[in-house]
């Protein structure tokens, strides 16, 4: 049986994306407390290819854990801004080789994620609107 697609369709463009793990938060730089964050939450829904295959959602390390919000000092976590609507997630696609992106795998060449770090949150929509998106990495 083919799997039914329940995934909103704001979300199908980061789906299948490759997923950045790494050492340090990509944000702020922090080495610790890390953990992979789901750019589409994990209860979203489902995306199923044309061959009803589940594809899989994507995460990226970022700083924190849990929903925390703020460390001991009063700095604020990735992680916790994220889940707060202060930080969003796109993924951009890019005409041409990028060769800068010889660390993902094709077909991920023509593309890379993209981050937007607000100081009030707000929704995903709202945000794909807004200027100020950054490159990830």
């Amino acid at each position: 049986m083919i799997g039914k697609t329940t995934l909103p369709q704001m979300w199908w463009p980061l789906m299948g994306r490759p997923s950045v793990k790494l050492p340090y938060c990509p944000i702020c730089g922090r080495t610790s407390p890390l953990e992979q964050h789901h750019p589409v939450r994990r209860g979203a829904g489902k995306l199923f290819d044309a061959n009803g295959r589940e594809v899989r959602k994507p995460t990226i390390t970022l700083c924190g854990f849990g929903n925390n919000r703020l460390d001991a000092d009063g700095a604020p976590y990735c992680h916790g801004l994220a889940h707060e609507g202060r930080l969003h997630f796109r993924w951009s696609e890019v005409r041409g080789l990028d060769t800068s992106l010889a660390h993902f795998p094709a077909p991920y060449e023509g593309g890379h994620w993209e981050y937007l770090l607000l100081d009030e949150g707000c929704d995903y929509l709202t945000a794909l609107g807004m200027d100020g998106w950054r490159r990830l990495l």
